[in-house]
């Protein structure tokens, strides 16, 4: 008996993938800058207002040295600090026990040649919960979504870190601006307050 073979139909049209099942640029720009609380690196060293790739190594290793330097202090290694450096400036946010604490943090780093400028945000207090913290990275979420959404801010330019309800935004941006990330960020619900830690492009 010989088997017919099956002949193929010309007209039949190659399955297409449902709309939305491939991510769009947004979607992918949102995780990234997520992942990193925004900033991204100029490979190519043309846009003054992103980090080289030198500096975001520079600032890797400046927030590593921190780390250990606060690790090495019994009594700062019991609090809750956490630096963040852009283009070698760093800031520090966090809670500690004693304004003494909060001081001796700043001077465990001011001799670091790498570093430009310290923004000491460390407040006197008890450490935030468990839910404070996570509520804190959801705010960061929120607000480099807002950033990514919006044609009057480039995220990629700014860096987002959310600690206790206070929104910190690091980067370097023509003023104006700057102005104008702080003012969207003030309008994601659940922000406390918005401090800018920039450096100015045009002055």
């Amino acid at each position: 008996m010989r088997l017919m073979q099956r002949k193929a139909n010309p007209t039949r049209q190659p399955v297409r993938s449902r709309q939305g099942s491939s991510p769009n640029w947004r979607t992918l720009a949102l995780a990234c800058l997520v992942a990193v609380g925004g900033g991204c690196v100029d490979i190519g060293g043309k846009d003054p207002a992103l980090r080289t790739a030198r500096s975001f190594l520079n600032d890797q290793k400046i927030e590593r040295l921190v780390r250990e330097r606060i690790a090495a202090d019994e009594k700062l290694a019991a609090s809750r600090v956490k630096a963040v450096s852009y283009d070698g400036v760093v800031l520090l946010v966090g809670q500690v026990p004693a304004a003494a604490l909060r001081d001796k943090a700043e001077q465990a780093i001011r001799d670091m040649p790498e570093v430009r400028r310290i923004h000491n945000e460390l407040q006197v207090s008890g450490a935030t919960s468990l839910m404070a913290r996570a509520n804190d990275d959801w705010l960061t979420t929120k607000v480099v979504s807002r950033f990514v959404a919006s044609d009057q801010v480039n995220a990629s330019r700014v860096k987002v870190v959310a600690e206790d309800g206070v929104v910190y935004l690091v980067g370097i941006l023509p003023e104006a601006e700057a102005r104008q990330a702080a003012e969207v960020a003030r309008t994601v619900f659940g922000v406390n307050k918005v401090v800018k830690v920039f450096d100015y492009l045009d002055g």
